[in-house]
């Protein structure tokens, strides 16, 4: 008979119910409190990252800056902003993030709208009224008109959006009322076509995005209204180029971005330089200054808050226009920058952009190589005689170490000669604040100057992108805007890739076969394992 197994002697311990339950409780009493602190903190401090490898989805640090600017936040008004575009569009969900970063950044300084014409349709026949736009495609329309009084003391008024308004006693009750305010509101008004913000190939393929550059840029003009003017001396210069087009083309158009106008006019026809003048340009004179255009000159630089950018041609016989540069502490040197590396002359000179310079705020430190002919600038940052008349020169960038200032540049083996040439340092830009530019009460009056030795880097498809952002912000130190030093919007580029036809075969094959395959051999394994 088999055995019996003896009883055992200790009793069951009985199950604890209670105490589970009560710790389970606990636990989910723990997570719900997790779960809802981490949503209540992501709400109020929202954050988003960026994880692509050139930051493809974040604006820029000149948006940025632009965003939580005093031109912006102190606006007056909120800037409003109505995306006119069909949901059913390929390109609405990333206008929609766009956009989406900019009010989020602006904060309250920007009312967004999203309308969906083929939806909302009286909403955009709204806009059409208020505006005098009339939809034939997807479009971004920015007002950033304020209900105030103008600069000539005539009082203006807008329609805000969504609203009707009752015409007083005397005034047009017809659609004249609505035409005066559109043309009083037009010039800070803006329509952005969506087919502006990319660019196509020839066979419509859109190969680049250029949104933000184009949103920021008409952000600026519609607070600013008008374009700010400054004037280009055009019959100093050659206003053609041998090859492709001439630098001050290349300038107008990096001005545009900041709604400013590049305005020629002719020194020869005028006495005096404009009062609306932001600034004088002189970009590669060919031509010296008489007596009579330095004259002009001079008096246009003693006027508080004038502004002075000069591009060097170092081929021109300049005199003049060297002496008056020498009196503010800059010399334009009768040098070339070159160095010679393998046998080879090179005159494409790397430079480095100075530290400390108010303009170099977001460039400083950084390489750069400016293309053509280049000349050497002496500049006496720390000259007595110059900080007692209250003027100070300042280097903005400076060609890096194996560069020399040659004299007998046309020798065809040129060696550096202590005693002819000119070592380090050797600065190619440089800039000259005269005034009290540290006191509050008169740093809005000095004025200011930028000289560069080299004009061919704004040449036809020279310019590089730390260039562009170089004048950029060197234009907006000289006329004020110094909080929109930064660095500028890039354009967004789709690469494409080919595929050979071999290759593309065999991805077919590994995603339609050898994946699925891989998969249903791992879940018989896995299968067979548990059953054994």
């Amino acid at each position: 008979m088999p055995e019996t197994p003896a009883p055992s002697n200790s009793a069951a311990r009985p199950v604890r119910r209670f105490g589970k339950t009560v710790n389970v409780i606990i636990q989910i009493a723990l997570f719900v409190t997790a779960v809802v602190a981490i949503n209540y903190l992501s709400c109020a401090n929202h954050k988003r990252y960026d994880l692509t490898k050139k930051r493809n989805f974040t604006l820029s640090d000149f948006s940025e800056k632009f965003l939580n600017s005093d031109i912006l936040q102190n606006h007056g008004a909120p800037l409003q902003a109505f995306a006119v575009m069909r949901r059913t569009s390929p390109h609405y969900s990333r206008v929609y993030h766009l956009l989406d970063e900019y009010q989020r950044l602006a904060g309250q300084a920007i009312e967004l709208e999203f309308i969906d014409p083929l939806r909302q349709t009286d909403r955009t026949l709204e806009l059409e009224a208020i505006y005098g736009i009339e939809y034939s495609e997807d479009m971004i329309i920015i007002d950033g008109f304020v209900d105030d009084t103008d600069a000539n003391g005539d009082a203006q008024a807008s329609i805000p959006s969504g609203t009707e308004t009752t015409p007083a006693a005397g005034e047009p009750t017809d659609a004249t009322a609505v035409t005066n305010t559109v043309k009083k509101s037009s010039n800070h008004v803006r329509a952005i076509r969506i087919s502006d913000l990319y660019l196509q190939d020839d066979n419509q393929t859109i190969v680049a995005w250029q949104d933000e550059d184009i949103i920021t840029s008409n952000l600026i003009s519609s607070i600013e209204g008008s374009p700010r003017k400054i004037y280009l001396a055009a019959d100093k210069m050659d206003l053609q180029a041998e090859d492709g087009e001439p630098a001050w083309i290349i300038l107008a158009r990096i001005l545009l971005q900041q709604n400013i106008e590049l305005r020629p006019i002719r020194l020869a026809d005028i006495d005096t330089i404009p009062e609306d003048a932001e600034a004088l340009a002189l970009i590669g004179p060919t031509y010296d200054l008489n007596e009579r255009e330095m004259k002009i000159l001079t008096e246009y630089w003693d006027r508080q808050q004038s502004a002075l950018l000069v591009t060097l041609d170092p081929t021109a016989q300049l005199d003049n226009l060297r002496i008056f540069l020498r009196s503010y502490g800059i010399t334009a040197r009768s040098d070339r920058i070159i160095t010679v590396k393998n046998g080879q002359t090179l005159s494409n000179v790397q430079c480095i952009f100075s530290r400390g310079a108010e303009i170099n705020n977001s460039l400083e430190g950084k390489s750069t190589v400016f293309e053509g002919v280049s000349c050497s600038l002496e500049v006496r940052e720390n000259d007595d005689r110059l900080l007692n008349k209250r003027i100070q020169p300042i280097g903005l960038a400076q060609a890096v170490s194996g560069w020399w200032g040659e004299t007998r540049f046309d020798e065809q083996s040129p060696l550096f000669n202590p005693e002819e040439d000119y070592a380090e340092p050797l600065f190619l830009s440089a800039a000259v604040i005269r005034g009290q530019a540290t006191s509050d009460d008169t740093a809005n009056l000095v004025s200011k100057m930028v000289v560069i030795g080299n004009t061919d880097f704004l040449a036809d498809r020279k310019t590089r992108p730390e260039q562009a952002d170089f004048i950029q912000s060197s234009i907006n130190w000289l006329i004020g805007r110094e909080q929109l030093i930064g660095i500028g919007p890039k354009k967004l580029y789709r690469h494409k890739m080919t595929i050979l036809p071999a290759h593309n075969a065999f991805i077919t094959k590994l995603v339609l076969i050898f994946i699925p395959a891989a998969a249903i051999l791992l879940a018989l394994i896995v299968w067979n394992t548990r059953r054994a």
